[in-house]
């Protein structure tokens, strides 16, 4: 199997065609997987971030599409040099794209990790659990590179089955009761308009109001919000405008008054909605005004032709789990090189590192 490596923002951009052929034979249908989506992580992946595309091919053709990211890091106190998935902070998901062989993709890809000597970490996060590619990864490279699971992670999703009337009766009192308590208490505050957005330009006006409530939110306090996380406003941009183009964007902005006061941006694809990122102005914390654009999406998503499956994102959060019917295990897998710094790694966090935990453990156990 031949490799062929892209690094370049140019060569990039010409794999869009070959991207699609592979996406169309690996049945891979999802926004998160395709040329477009790795465009925007590629250009706001910063300059510290080597991005690299690994092209597998054989003599029929492509095989493998690898999304990968080159950076240095410490982990540890140890300073490491890592492989991860080009991504950004927002990535629901990730995996390889592969049309056929997954085990001969891992093999070609262990045999290409074997002839470099750049790299301590090989570390992939946010994998399907259950997908072809993990299981591969777990059972084609640990001969070379001893591996661990590093994370499990929920993905909480509902099933939009049904319609919104039984749904609600199907749930329990309190959660009724919750819902009517959000409704009063905001319908109090003055005249409210949900507004759904399918194409947005990121100069407009629809796309400044999305900024301004991720400023106003609790998480620009924290550096954490779409407006003021490093690169995130860029990447949004970027996105929005090839999500509208695409048809995936469904952008939700709750008014009230006729200003925007809380936001949901989501993309769409086949039978399902995925959230991307929500926001409130955190001055209307006390009338939850983004509880109550969910509540409202949740209800008009039922109602809507072809969907149905809302899915929350990461993080199994007291509040997706009021509404998931459902969740889906991500994992997050991690290899190490024979290196100095991968051998001091591995024997921190295989061994080092659980043998202070128990400890710690022990100790909190003895002083109860």
């Amino acid at each position: 199997m031949k490799l062929r490596l892209v690094t370049a923002l140019r060569e990039f951009d010409a794999l869009a065609p070959i991207w699609a052929e592979v996406a169309r034979e690996a049945g891979q249908t999802s926004p998160f997987l395709s040329h477009d989506w790795f465009a925007c992580c590629w250009r706001t992946a910063g300059p510290l971030k080597r991005r690299e595309v690994w092209l597998l091919e054989d003599a029929a053709g492509p095989v493998a599409l690898l999304p990968l990211a080159y950076g240095r890091s410490t982990i540890r106190g140890i300073p490491v040099r890592v492989l991860s998935f080009l991504d950004a902070p927002d990535t629901p998901l990730a995996d390889f794209l592969v049309t056929r062989g997954h085990d001969e993709v891992v093999a070609a890809l262990a045999e290409a990790l074997r002839a470099r000597r750049d790299w301590d970490l090989l570390r992939l996060a946010k994998l399907p659990a259950e997908g072809a590619t993990a299981k591969a990864l777990q059972a084609g490279l640990g001969a070379d590179f001893p591996g661990r699971l590093v994370a499990r992670e929920s993905s909480p999703y509902l099933a939009l089955d049904g319609t919104w009337e039984q749904f609600f009766r199907s749930r329990s009192q309190r959660f009724r009761k919750t819902c009517r308590n959000i409704e009063n208490r905001i319908h109090r505050r003055g005249a409210l308009d949900v507004e759904e957005h399918r194409w947005v330009d990121p100069d407009g006006p629809i796309f400044r109001d999305l900024i301004e409530v991720s400023l106003a939110s609790w998480k620009a306090e924290q550096g954490v919000a779409l407006a003021t996380m490093d690169g995130m406003p860029r990447f949004f941009r970027e996105l929005t405008q090839r999500a509208s183009a695409q048809g995936w964007l469904r952008l939700w902005i709750l008014r009230l008054e006729g200003r925007a006061v809380a936001t949901e941006y989501q993309l769409a694809a086949g039978d399902t909605v995925h959230a991307l990122r929500a926001d409130y102005d955190a001055a209307l914390a006390e009338v939850s005004p983004g509880a109550y654009l969910n509540l409202e999406i949740v209800r008009r998503l039922f109602a809507a032709p072809g969907v149905r499956v809302y899915d929350m994102g990461p993080g199994a959060n007291e509040y997706k789990l009021r509404w998931a019917s459902g969740a889906r295990e991500l994992v997050t897998l991690a290899f190490y090189a024979p290196t100095l710094a991968g051998r001091l790694l591995r024997g921190l966090e295989t061994r080092l590192v659980p043998l202070a935990r128990r400890w710690r453990d022990r100790l909190r156990r003895v002083a109860a």
